[in-house]
């Protein structure tokens, strides 16, 4: 069994810049990562979602974050279904990513930011996930 991860936003979420009020607004979830995700679940693998948001108890009640995104708990249960039990964990850094995946012995990490990518732990491989807006 391998430890896989996954950034939340922009990773499994989809946002989009809005241009009247000047921020990334949420557009909907990013099913082929989600599905990744599931896929790897089936496979045995232990399953991670890894944020640089500040938690845990922050936005847990539902509500979106000031610019756009949703909060990650309702989001996870509304997208995974009952394959929500089947997650082994979700961690908010409140920063850099590279400690807790290396606590947690991450061979494989799909998020969308390059600088977050070229700092992975040794022995985890990074999945770049293109984000709709283009931009790192």
């Amino acid at each position: 069994m391998a430890v896989i991860t996954f950034d939340f936003d922009d990773t499994l979420t989809l946002t989009q810049w809005d241009n009247n009020d000047e921020c990334f607004k949420f557009v909907g979830p990013n099913a082929q990562i989600i599905t990744q995700m599931i896929d790897h679940m089936d496979r045995g693998n232990e399953v991670h979602v890894v944020t640089s948001r500040m938690g845990p108890a922050m936005n847990t009640d539902g509500v979106s974050t000031p610019g756009g995104q949703p909060a990650i708990l309702p989001f996870l249960r509304e997208h995974l279904g009952n394959n929500t039990e089947r997650l082994s964990g979700v961690h908010w850094c409140g920063g850099m990513k590279r400690d807790k995946l290396a606590e947690l012995g991450s061979i494989q990490h799909f998020d969308d930011d390059p600088v977050e990518l070229a700092n992975l732990p040794p022995g985890c491989r990074g999945v770049h996930v293109p984000t709709l807006h283009g931009i790192d």
